[in-house]
């Protein structure tokens, strides 16, 4: 799906508003769409409103205002679009929401080993037949097993959250194998 990111101004905000000399400052909400999902956040950026081109979503002129003002926008447009490559890259599939919370350093829910492997075992399991052989779904069940075991074995853990994997774990897990 693609990736589109928008700028505008919260004007109906009443209480964000902040006075800069004779004028009114409002503050400037990205908005993220991927195919039907939207997220929207706050920028902590606010222009005023005759400084504000509607139509390309950035500030007008050349001002010192105007110019810093793009610059961090494009900043973020230009992070947002590699937590899109990255994310999606990395689960093959990616959502605003997501993305959002990538941007602004919110983790997702820690996802487990053991979890995550039961996840891609049924995915196997609902693509036999079309792509995946049944001969090779038991396998599956064995090696999930055998990793089990082996967490509660040399761990002494139910489960283990996938940022903590690592070379020395992984030579273990090998060792144990054989």
């Amino acid at each position: 799906n693609e990736l589109k990111v928008s700028f505008y101004l919260k004007r109906e905000s009443r209480l964000e508003k902040s006075c800069v000399g004779e004028d009114i400052a409002y503050p400037i909400i990205g908005k993220i769409i991927i195919g039907n999902s939207i997220a929207q956040f706050g920028t902590k950026l606010k222009v005023e409103e005759h400084l504000w081109n509607v139509k390309s979503g950035r500030a007008i002129g050349k001002s010192r205002v105007a110019v810093e003002l793009n610059r961090e926008i494009n900043k973020m447009n230009l992070l947002i679009h590699s937590h899109n490559e990255e994310i999606l890259h990395r689960t093959g599939k990616v959502t605003a929401t997501q993305v959002k919370n990538a941007f602004q350093g919110i983790a997702n829910a820690q996802k487990t080993l053991l979890v995550h492997f039961k996840d891609m075992a049924e995915e196997f399991r609902q693509r036999i037949g079309i792509d995946r052989a049944a001969s090779t779904y038991p396998k599956y069940n064995v090696a999930y097993k055998n990793l089990e075991r082996f967490l509660k074995e040399k761990y002494k853990v139910q489960d283990i959250p996938l940022n903590q994997l690592d070379l020395p774990f992984i030579e273990a897990y090998d060792f144990y194998l054989r």
